[in-house]
């Protein structure tokens, strides 16, 4: 059962953050624990809805595994987005005044239009419909969706940033439009330093999402790339609180 306890690996580093950042305050924090809270009624939301999906569409988990395959990633890594920028609701809509973003992927007005729709038809849209948009707007990053962290500072940014968990990637600079992109995902700065990186946020992703693709050996970050796995699909879950774990889907003309 060696790499069942991804969530409990998750927790014991949000609880390293939350040491850390005491040890340099000298006084008592309750910001982790309040995430990890939070991030565990985001989780059993996501995998209520994900259910739901998959009981209205079944093929949806079977057509995410060959976008994935196309766009040469995870679909583990497509998984934990989605949950933690959508819950898996595919009508969902960012709540704060003047945002746009819906759908899965949580699309603003400005992408959804380039892609040749607009976020309200995107909300009317089922998870299935949804998924040639986010292969069409993952595409460019192609062959270098090598990370969870990746695939989510290609959502989350638009572009990728090299470099390790510890890289800054919100805010880049003192700009007023970088301020701004820090502020409404505030909540992604896990040990409240006022920087948002690369590790914390494939580990918000993770510890929402709990999908794991299946590696011989447990991973040493959460900006990694597994090892390859036989080209077979097999998931394994214990309700509620384990990971599941997804090897790969055949290639898209085997389905």
């Amino acid at each position: 059962m060696k790499g069942l306890r991804q969530a409990s690996i998750a927790a014991a580093l949000l609880l390293a953050i939350a040491l850390a950042a005491n040890a340099q305050e000298k006084k008592p924090d309750d910001r982790v624990m309040r995430m990890i809270a939070r991030s565990g009624a985001k989780h059993v939301a996501s995998r209520r809805n994900l259910a739901r999906i998959l009981q209205d569409q079944p093929r949806f988990w079977v057509e995410l595994q060959a976008v994935a395959e196309r766009l040469q990633t995870q679909s583990a890594w497509l998984l934990n987005v989605m949950a933690s920028e959508s819950l898996f609701n595919p009508a969902a809509r960012n709540g704060f005044p003047g945002q746009t973003a819906s759908g899965l992927l949580q699309f603003i007005e400005r992408t959804a239009q380039n892609m040749g729709t607009n976020t309200g038809a995107i909300r009317r849209m089922s998870p299935i419909e949804q998924l040639p948009l986010v292969e069409k707007y993952l595409t460019p990053f192609r062959g270098r969706l090598n990370s969870l962290a990746d695939v989510y500072m290609a959502v989350f940014r638009g572009f990728l940033v090299e470099g390790g968990d510890a890289t800054v990637i919100a805010p880049l600079d003192n700009s007023s439009g970088e301020q701004r992109k820090f502020a409404l995902n505030r909540w992604l700065d896990f040990n409240g330093d006022g920087k948002i990186t690369k590790g914390e946020l494939a580990l918000s992703a993770t510890i929402i999402g709990r999908f794991q693709p299946v590696s011989p050996r447990p991973a040493k970050s959460f900006n990694h790339k597994p090892a390859a796995t036989p080209d077979r699909t097999s998931t394994s879950a214990n309700r509620r609180t384990r990971s599941i774990y997804i090897r790969s889907a055949k290639p898209a003309e085997q389905l």
